[in-house]
């Protein structure tokens, strides 16, 4: 057990030193002083961008400020140097790999059957002002807290520890994608509409990245920061009703929504008719359950788990993973979109790979996915297929062991699906 919480420390201190540019989550995975007091978590974001596209990291103490990244307090940045100080010496431990150059499109990976690196332990540690209260009374159950407006629509928490959990999957994301946010071809996009932005990380960046661009995102939960760039804003609206914007989008982006929408047509409908023409819509999303090449998945708990996700979400009538995913293309024509392309990404569910940055990924994915995992399971198995808490622990501790099994080549299919809407009189040649 030693050996496990040694290891999971030392993943923590090499994940912290790479994100020390986005201070709230430092504070998160290196346990500082400040968690352990149980101090809130700020309301404010430092802006990612910078740390991966101009190889420039930011001060570990810089707060984002609209325009302007002012110096935190003294005592938060001794927190921060201190968190990178230890981080640096943890990273001698393992040969560093680059990780701003590559993407992790999906291949046929060769194991590394001599990977003496310590597996995780099982016990991961885990807006607008014009809100009514009753948005913010979270629905609370099994000791999680989910979304008040539209009362059991998203099956996944909105709490603390679920908002941490999405800012480190955002970095793990930018990882995959070789640091782009979208792959559409945009040119000076003007209005951009971000589906489900959750904290809102995806939002910042992207305005930082165009700051002509106006950026709105959207989320059932309020739980975005206030001190966001003059291009933003974040407003509580279900994409299920009917959209009332005032003016069409250039792009339009939703990431791992599957699982989400019990109409997925109606909802790439609306995104189609509120786009301009020549106006791209972008769906980048997941597969579940997991795959293998060597079918050392088949029979494992991870892919039992899996199939319970997709087995529950459709007996809600919410389509979740590969029952969401593998369609996007064909909802996508059916509405009009053309140029459609799919890129297909993976995530090792470990550190199984022998390629360098295949295992980098997997040390990522595995945190990521270690540390959601309760909450990917309570809802729709109690609510959809009537589990007691009792039987979910049971599940989430024999899927975190397959997590650390090494012997299972298992990952995530990560697909991106991006369209664009037609010019009137174009011919769509598909």
């Amino acid at each position: 057990m030693a050996s496990d919480e040694d290891g999971r420390a030392a993943i923590d201190r090499e994940l912290a030193d790479k994100l020390r540019g986005h201070r709230d989550f430092v504070a998160n995975v290196t346990g500082s002083q400040q968690r352990q007091e149980g101090a809130a978590r700020p309301v404010s974001h430092a802006s990612s961008a910078a740390t991966f596209d101009s190889g420039i990291v930011p001060d570990a103490g810089s707060v984002y400020q609209g325009n302007e990244h002012e110096k935190s307090t003294e005592d938060e940045q001794d927190v921060a140097i201190g968190t990178a100080t230890t981080a640096q010496a943890s990273v001698q431990q393992h040969d560093a790999v680059d990780l701003d150059n590559q993407n992790a499109e999906e291949q046929q990976l060769e194991p590394d059957e001599n990977d003496s690196d310590s597996a995780l332990g099982s016990d991961v540690a885990s807006v607008t002002t014009s809100l009514s209260e009753s948005i913010w009374n979270y629905r609370k159950e099994h000791g999680r807290t989910y979304h008040a407006y539209k009362d059991g629509k998203y099956i996944f928490p909105n709490d603390e520890r679920e908002a941490d959990r999405l800012d480190l999957q955002h970095h793990l994301l930018r990882i995959t994608y070789a640091n782009k946010l979208f792959f559409a071809p945009l040119q000076n996009p003007r209005r951009c509409l971000d589906i489900g932005t959750g904290t809102g990380i995806w939002a910042i960046d992207f305005a930082d990245q165009f700051p002509e661009c106006q950026v709105t995102g959207t989320d059932l939960s309020p739980g975005q920061p206030t001190m966001i760039p003059p291009n933003v804003k974040f407003i509580i609206d279900d994409a299920e009703d009917l959209w009332l914007y005032d003016e069409k989008f250039d792009f339009i982006h939703a990431r791992l929504m599957s699982g989400c929408f019990s109409n997925w047509p109606q909802f790439i409908q609306q995104a189609f008719e509120n786009l301009e023409p020549g106006g791209w819509l972008e769906l980048q999303d997941y597969g579940l359950p997991v795959k293998s090449f060597d079918d050392t998945h088949l029979g494992t708990d991870v892919f039992k788990w899996g199939q319970l996700l997709c087995e529950a979400s459709l007996k809600m009538g919410r389509p979740l993973g590969s029952d969401a995913s593998e369609q996007f293309q064909g909802w996508m024509r059916d509405v009009g979109f053309v140029d459609i392309q799919e890129k297909m990404f993976m995530w090792p569910i470990n550190t199984w790979p022998k390629d360098r940055f295949m295992k980098e990924l997997g040390r990522w994915n595995q945190v990521n996915i270690a540390e959601g995992l309760e909450g990917f399971c309570l809802a729709l198995l109690t609510r959809a297929l009537g589990w007691r808490k009792e039987e979910v622990d049971i599940l989430v501790a024999k899927t975190t062991t397959d997590l650390r099994n090494k012997k299972i080549h298992a990952y995530f299919p990560m697909p991106v699906v991006f369209g664009r809407k037609p010019f009137p009189g174009e011919v769509a040649f598909q």
